[in-house]
């Protein structure tokens, strides 16, 4: 008689400040009878000081953290973990946010308003190659595509220059500069110079090389 060989377990970290919410996932996670808990962190630097010690299969991250610098660096920084897959679990539905994180090599993006058996599958599926997994919410929209060109411009505002500089360094006026701005505004659906400016700031566009 063959010995049945035992499938080995589905190794996760969970990276997430909430306490509440950490905690359910543990609980509801640690249920599942093909998944192990390996570890848990409330901050980023926790979570890849633990992640280079315990090289889960996946990382279940949340998006704000409080030492983070901004959702891009933060998953840019998990994403580059060798033979660890990163799933983005955040209450954050803006489309900006899920093509800006998707584009970092992220394996998946879910809302904290999924179900604990959605989130299951979704790792599952992920851990299995199926990727990328994205909320059902977020995946039915239509997502704005920020060019290669706007994302020039959200790093010109993200370093603090006016629109007589930007449209110096862009070869333009002024004013076709803030014809710019105000469509950004609207496909971002930001409110305010000022908001576009922050929301740059906190996704790390100030940090781009600001070449057009």
């Amino acid at each position: 008689m063959t010995k049945k060989q035992t499938k080995s377990k589905i190794k996760i970290l969970l990276v997430e400040d909430h306490e509440a919410t950490l905690k359910g996932l543990r609980s509801e996670l640690s249920a599942e009878a093909d998944f192990e808990v390996a570890g848990i962190a409330t901050t980023s630097e926790e979570g890849l000081n633990l992640a280079k010690n315990l090289h889960p299969n996946i990382v279940l991250l949340d998006l704000h953290l409080p030492d983070s610098e901004g959702p891009k660096s933060l998953t840019e920084s998990f994403c580059a973990l060798q033979d660890t897959r990163v799933i983005v679990f955040s209450g954050d539905a803006r489309a900006a946010i899920l093509q800006i994180v998707l584009q970092t090599g992220v394996s998946g993006y879910l809302l904290k308003s999924e179900p604990i058996a959605k989130v299951a599958d979704a790792i599952r599926q992920v851990a299995a190659g199926n990727v990328p997994v994205i909320s059902a919410e977020l995946d039915k929209t239509q997502h704005p595509k920020v060019t290669g060109a706007e994302q020039h411009l959200l790093t010109l505002l993200a370093r603090g220059m006016k629109y007589q500089e930007i449209g110096e360094k862009r070869f333009t006026s002024p004013e076709t500069v803030r014809k710019q701005v105000d469509a950004l505004l609207d496909k971002l659906g930001v409110e305010s110079r000022e908001a576009l400016i922050a929301w740059a700031v906190d996704n790390g566009y100030g940090k781009l090389d600001p070449a057009p």
